[in-house]
């Protein structure tokens, strides 16, 4: 379990990242540790206060290493100690569906968030409904909690939000990415994460950083437009609420 964190300073609410590539040469994340300092940096200054190291596993990374990820974890362990020992670093997975995840779950080679029963899972933007809710039943079937990653991809559930309730009710969470919200009104993906934040649709936003150039741990100024969007009540429940109960490893 997670554990209990301090208040990053100059925000309103906790921040905490559940999706990021931040680790170093494991995936298509950060490219070196320099790179991973400078992420770490970002972070800090949106007012993240936790990140949750989620490098891709399974059939879309055929080379994950798992000694190396914890090599890459000691290394971004020694930079928060030394520059931001406010901010707290977490191990998961950003889990790539498949035959046998589950096992590799269940033995311990692919990780949840935090050691806590939430998966995080992405899936083929083509994948079809009954797929994606046959593999939200078998995860939840196993005791997991699975968090479907940047929901507003799947063509599936683009403008459906018929089925993303569905799903929900089947037991999984949702993810936005941050970016998202940063997006125009009028464009096709910011105005349907925006009729996800209003019809309650949303469990979680994140960074899903992959650098510090072009997909940077952006958090605060979505959380900004968030506010715009939908108002305090609904955002504190993404934000704060359902991050304090994940923490605790509690049901949503």
């Amino acid at each position: 379990m997670i554990g209990v964190f301090k208040m990053s300073t100059g925000f309103k609410w906790k921040l905490m990242d559940i999706h990021t590539h931040i680790l170093p040469d494991v995936d298509d994340g950060a490219s070196d540790v320099k790179e991973m300092a400078e992420m770490i940096a970002q972070a800090d200054e949106e007012g993240i206060s936790v990140i949750v190291a989620t490098p891709h596993y399974g059939i879309c990374n055929p080379d994950y290493d798992p000694a190396k990820v914890q090599e890459k974890m000691a290394a971004a362990r020694r930079i928060l100690k030394e520059s931001y020992p406010h901010i707290r670093l977490f191990m998961g997975n950003e889990l790539y569906y498949s035959p046998g995840i589950i096992e590799d779950l269940k033995c311990g080679r692919a990780k949840t968030l935090g050691g806590t029963d939430y998966v995080l899972v992405e899936f083929p933007i083509d994948i079809t409904y009954d797929r994606l809710a046959e593999a939200v039943r078998a995860f939840c079937s196993e005791g997991y909690r699975p968090i479907l990653a940047h929901i507003e991809r799947y063509g599936c559930l683009f403008r459906e939000l018929d089925r993303v309730h569905e799903l929900i009710e089947l037991g999984a969470y949702t993810q936005v990415n941050a970016r998202g919200f940063l997006a125009g009104r009028f464009e096709k993906r910011g105005g349907w994460c925006r009729n996800l934040l209003k019809d309650d649709a949303i469990h979680f936003i994140a960074s899903d950083c992959h650098d510090s150039v072009s997909r940077t741990p952006v958090m605060r100024s979505a959380v900004d437009a968030m506010l715009k969007a939908a108002g305090e009540e609904k955002v504190k429940k993404i934000v704060n609420t359902n991050i304090i109960r994940l923490i605790r490893n509690e049901f949503i």
